[in-house]
């Protein structure tokens, strides 16, 4: 007796569970941040950077760089894009030659696979005029791997903290 009472129930909330809307499926989650690919990425971006520079290939640098990057240089105007950043460093790379450049990245932050926040520090030797000199300097900055795969800086801030002449 106590069954035919509860069946017409329990049917009761079957049916109601079968109409009620479907649970919204959940987003496929984000794929897991390689913090260690990231970094090795913006390692070999930095060493391919110091390698343009001493090579003076301003077209290598200025693909180094986003088409809408900013980049904040001491003793510079603020450079938005790539246009603008060939237009300042063309006219400097002809009136100076990098000799050697070491980049460090002190902290790297792997915000996903495809941004990676930085700080880090240069020394850059370059002769001016005849004059050999050695700058000593620290960035932060963010670089972004960009829809084709390369790694490109998004904004940089940079700034020298000395310039020492080098002694012959």
């Amino acid at each position: 007796m106590l069954v035919r009472r509860a069946f017409p129930g329990f049917a009761f909330l079957v049916g109601l569970a079968a109409c009620a809307p479907k649970a919204e499926q959940q987003a496929a989650a984000a794929p897991a941040i390689d913090s260690a690919a990231v970094r090795s990425a913006t390692a070999a971006f930095w060493q391919r950077w110091a390698a343009a520079d001493t090579a003076g290939d301003v077209a290598a640098l200025r693909a180094m760089v986003g088409d809408s990057a900013r980049l904040d240089v001491r003793g510079l105007p603020p450079m938005l894009g790539r246009a603008a950043f060939a237009a300042a460093l063309e006219p400097m790379l002809k009136a100076m030659k990098v000799v050697s450049e070491v980049i460090t990245p002190e902290m790297t932050t792997a915000i996903s696979n495809e941004l990676a926040y930085e700080t880090g520090n240069y020394t850059e030797q370059t002769v001016t005029d005849g004059k050999a000199a050695m700058n000593y300097g620290r960035y932060a900055g963010a670089l972004a791997r960009y829809p084709d795969g390369q790694w490109r800086i998004a904004y940089i801030m940079v700034f020298s903290d000395s310039i020492v002449p080098v002694k012959k």
